[in-house]
């Protein structure tokens, strides 16, 4: 399962590794540096899972170019700010929360991401 985060990577990568719904799943993280490393790391194709933990505009145009890039992803979206929730039903988002990354968030968004 390739898995892409951009933003807040450590503290996603972590939850993720610790949910007892990825135990035995092979996983390969990508975790791009900079915008233009998630746009390359998007264009290369193959993610199963895209997670989006950017502030603001930044964070609203990475899960715009994830749902526009890799439609059939699962798209989960962190945002700093509630008004972002209707976008995030434009671009079919599995899972979009304006609470802090936490293991119990990442967990449910897992849950979504995994029906």
């Amino acid at each position: 399962m390739n898995i892409i985060i951009f933003g807040k990577k450590y503290d996603i990568m972590h939850a993720i590794q610790m949910s007892e719904l990825m135990q035995f799943r092979l996983m390969k993280f990508i975790l791009p540096e900079s915008t233009d490393d998630y746009i390359a790391a998007l264009q290369k194709g193959g993610a199963d899972m895209i997670f989006v933990a950017e502030r603001g505009a930044k964070g609203m145009e990475a899960a715009i170019a994830a749902h526009d890039v890799c439609p059939k992803a699962a798209l989960v979206w962190f945002a700093d700010d509630e008004a972002f929730g209707a976008q995030s039903y434009r671009i079919n988002c599995r899972y979009f929360t304006a609470k802090t990354v936490t293991a119990a968030v990442v967990d449910k968004a897992l849950s979504r991401c995994l029906k």
